[in-house]
């Protein structure tokens, strides 16, 4: 029996055989093979950094790694998803294989993504648009019923959360379109679901006959620039879309900072970053809703804001000579204009700009990524927030210890890290240290309205005394001995050390005295201590411009 996404390809891309390049080499040969088959350049270009390695060499159709992490990141089996160079190129690429000029049509709604128009009118299909209902709603019932009568609909879009307006799609009313319509592809596009709390359909696009997903790494992931997103769908219709892609269609380049950017390491932060801009997203809708010049705001489920203003081309004006660029969509509303969710000191321009007063105090917050041979480290810290506190070094009384400091240090602390656990912890607890340390000195900035200075604390039978000065000048002085070799995973000779590295990595004095005689309590005691002392000094004062020191620099 044909399956449909055979019956609706057309008829060239069907008769097109998928490119013989070889795209099993790897698999079959290894990345160390002898590469004389594709007439490449055996010699790397005369540039540097570790994305040049490997460039004078064609990259493979679909990398295998990356499918891999991809199709394990949206939950469905590799073969169900084809890598795109972002979520436009997956729409391009359906468009193109679906749809044969001058006869076949697809449908979206309006207003929506206008991307999909413009693929269309390139291809030479039909655009049959059905506008949202009240409210920018989707109605699945009047999207039906608008298609059920109009022939060759080959696909039809439905974005969720939609943009520009924002609006979230219930999963339910997809499901009821692609079962009332199963002729038609239905391409459900998740660019923005990450902002959301919608479920995704990723899992069951890979089961159904007529349902795609899209998905990229732009948004949430912040490759932009590197230009990576997927369609997922069952492996057939995956497949047959894929022959209407170029035989090389992903740079190198942008393989590996996806592969670097989807590492285990990295996740926690990604989760931290998207809590983040939802967090800014509502305080910018609340506070948007008093400006002068806002007849509306609609905050739904994308990393945007849609509003409705009085006087867009003033506004407009006024924008522009700020330096700020916004999306104004006339097209979908009379002064319809979506903002983009930028960073606390971009918003706060931008709400200056729209005539909110905003006297916030500038967060200070620090996320860095340390990649070493031994060690891959991501860390976030704001030290302005409690929460969240999340520590995965994969050393369990490290981790322990690590939020011990930041509870006790009474800032937000989000780090993971993938090390060389099966040769000893030293690298992970190490490298660790550095991370945080230099995430902190970054959070600091300039350390202009902290107190610099703080700590002596008692646990049980033990005692450890932090003394420590955020000077900018790294001195690291530790007094104290262990009995135990490890307490769990974690050796204790490593303590004199971790505080070392904060010490250099901070450019701080930290002198540390601990004595006891349990070595669990004396361990903990130095974190807890010194995570009180770093809560002295980095604790805000009155001035909040004032550089506590008598030079005038730290």
């Amino acid at each position: 029996m044909t399956s449909l996404a055979a019956r609706l390809a057309r008829p060239e891309i069907l008769d097109l055989k998928p490119f013989d390049i070889a795209a099993e080499a790897n698999a079959a040969f290894g990345a160390d093979a002898i590469k004389l088959d594709a007439n490449e350049n055996p010699y790397p270009p005369l540039s540097s950094g570790p994305l040049a390695a490997a460039i004078n060499r064609y990259p493979e159709p679909q990398p295998h790694r990356l499918r891999a992490s991809m199709a394990a990141l949206y939950g469905v089996e590799p073969d169900a998803l084809v890598v795109t160079r972002g979520a436009d190129d997956a729409i391009d690429m359906l468009v193109r294989a679906f749809c044969r000029p001058g006869i076949d049509a697809i449908a979206i709604t309006a207003p929506t993504f206008t991307a999909y128009e413009h693929f269309a009118r390139l291809q030479g299909a039909r655009v049959i648009e059905v506008p949202l209902a009240k409210n920018f709603d989707f109605s699945a019932d009047g999207f039906v019923a608008a298609l059920t009568h109009q022939a060759d609909v080959k696909l039809a879009f439905i974005c969720s959360p939609n943009n520009p307006t924002g609006n979230e799609v219930d999963p339910a009313l997809v499901l009821q379109v692609a079962a009332a319509l199963p002729q038609t592809i239905i391409v459900l596009d998740e660019a923005y679901l990450d902002f959301s709390d919608t479920p995704s359909l990723a899992v069951e696009a890979a089961k159904r006959a007529n349902l795609v997903v899209l998905k990229t790494l732009s948004k949430a992931f912040g490759l932009a620039g590197a230009r990576i997103g997927c369609a997922i769908a069952n492996p057939e219709l995956v497949a047959i879309a894929a022959r209407a892609l170029p035989p090389y269609p992903l740079p190198s380049p942008s393989v590996e900072a996806a592969m670097a950017t989807l590492a285990p390491a990295r996740q926690a932060i990604h989760q931290d970053r998207i809590a983040r801009i939802k967090a800014e997203r509502d305080r910018l809708a609340g506070l948007l809703v008093a400006s002068p010049i806002v007849k509306s705001v609609r905050n739904g489920g994308g990393n945007f804001l849609f509003l409705q203003v009085e006087d867009a081309e003033a506004l407009a004006s006024k924008l522009r000579a700020l330096g700020i660029r916004v999306r104004f969509r006339p097209n979908a509303a009379p002064g319809a204009v979506r903002l983009t969710i930028g960073t606390e000191a971009e918003n706060d321009v931008a709400l200056s700009a729209f005539g909110v007063r905003n006297q916030s105090r500038p967060v200070r917050r620090a996320e860095l990524a340390r990649d070493t041979k031994e060690t891959k480290i991501a860390v976030a810290v704001n030290l302005d927030r409690s929460l969240p506190r999340r520590v995965m070094t994969g050393i369990p009384f490290y981790d322990h210890m690590l939020d011990q400091v930041a509870a006790h240090g009474d800032f937000s602390l989000v780090l993971s890290c993938d090390g060389d656990l099966e040769i000893d912890a030293h690298h992970s607890i190490e490298d660790c240290a550095i991370a945080l340390g230099s995430a902190l000195s970054q959070a600091l900035g300039e350390r202009r309205g902290i107190g610099r200075f703080g700590f002596a604390l008692p646990m049980d039978e033990a005692e450890a005394q932090v003394l420590i000065d955020l000077s900018g000048r790294p001195f690291s002085r530790f007094d104290g001995k262990f009995e135990a070799s490890h307490i769990g995973a974690y050796p204790t000779e490593m303590t004199e050390h971790v505080f070392r590295s904060f010490s250099d990595s901070m450019r701080s004095a930290i002198h540390v005295r601990v004595e006891g005689g349990n070595d669990h309590h004396k361990t903990e005691a130095c974190f807890k201590a010194f995570g009180r002392a770093l809560r002295q000094a980095i604790r805000p004062e009155a001035d909040s411009d004032m550089l506590p020191s008598t030079k005038g620099i730290l």
